[in-house]
């Protein structure tokens, strides 16, 4: 999000404003901590250089100032359960000052917390204890979360409160954890077997277009693959078998003539993740069929 767009929010759940960097770390990561599993389903934001009334005062002169590799450092030294994902990036303001923007990905990790204490000063992260954002407010270090939200927490964490379409699209991200029933390429989750990716029937057994004859083997097929919980079909996906049946990539999307398109947060290219030892981007020709 635009430094411009977050200026006209007000601190909340996911936006946090800080005139300079912490001098300690561990209220730092207290920050951090509270933000990554607040109650919303945005990305976080931690700007640095904002003071409360919102007028961007800059942290060029902080001697706190951190990068990037420092931030990393921070949260893999700190015995976290799972490690949020975060980029820091610096702007410069139309009034010329600099202005760090700590942005936490929302990711079904939650509930994070740290395995070990940390401490600086009297200043105590507790191991074991969930902390988070309530409103504009940090959960004191002192305290625990409420009860009701870390069990959102665990809930998401787990997807007891998806639909079986979208339980399998966050099964799909574990790749390892996908095997063959049989020989026949079909896929069952092996710690769900109730979620299984089958071939469907076929399309066409001479499937022809420009991208597919840039393969050394011209012959394509296409067919559907199919997505099952139990004994229902959740979704039905068109897929290629190109290179002469070498690989089995999803059916682009046609752009323009002589221009396709294969979207990364589809659901398509996650299937492909499990089908293909190599990426799309060494499969596909990416000149005609962008990945994106």
């Amino acid at each position: 999000m635009k430094l411009s767009d977050l200026l006209q929010q007000n601190e909340c759940e996911w936006l946090d404003f800080k005139q300079e960097f912490h001098g300690n770390n561990v209220k730092l990561l207290h920050d951090i901590i509270c933000l990554a599993n607040a109650k919303t389903d945005k990305d976080r934001y931690l700007l640095f250089g904002i003071d409360d009334n919102k007028t961007i005062v800059g942290i060029e002169n902080d001697k706190n100032k951190k990068n990037s590799a420092g931030i990393q450092d921070l949260l893999k030294n700190s015995n976290f359960n799972r490690i949020p994902k975060v980029r820091l990036d610096y702007i410069k303001s139309q009034n010329n000052h600099e202005v760090a923007r700590l942005k936490i990905s929302n990711k079904p990790d939650k509930p994070y917390f740290l395995t070990k204490d940390k401490q600086y000063g009297k200043d105590i992260l507790r191991a074991g204890v969930v902390y988070t954002r309530i409103g504009d407010t940090n959960i004191p270090l002192k305290e625990s979360a409420p009860e009701d939200h870390i069990e959102q927490m665990w809930i998401e964490r787990f997807g007891i409160n998806l639909s079986p379409l979208q339980r399998m699209e966050k099964l799909l991200d574990q790749t390892d954890a996908w095997e063959e029933i049989g020989a026949d390429g079909n896929l069952y989750h092996r710690d769900f077997p109730e979620y299984k990716i089958v071939d469907g029937e076929e399309l066409n057994s001479n499937f022809i277009e420009d991208w597919t004859e840039k393969f050394p083997d011209h012959h394509a097929s296409s067919f559907y693959v199919e997505l099952w919980h139990n004994n229902t079909l959740l979704k039905k996906c068109a897929f290629v078998w190109v290179d002469g049946a070498r690989y089995k990539v999803p059916l682009p999307e046609r752009i323009a003539d002589g221009k396709w398109r294969i979207k990364k947060s589809s659901i398509e290219f996650k299937i492909a993740k499990l089908y293909n030892q190599q990426p799309l981007e060494k499969i596909l020709p990416t000149k005609v069929v962008e990945i994106e």
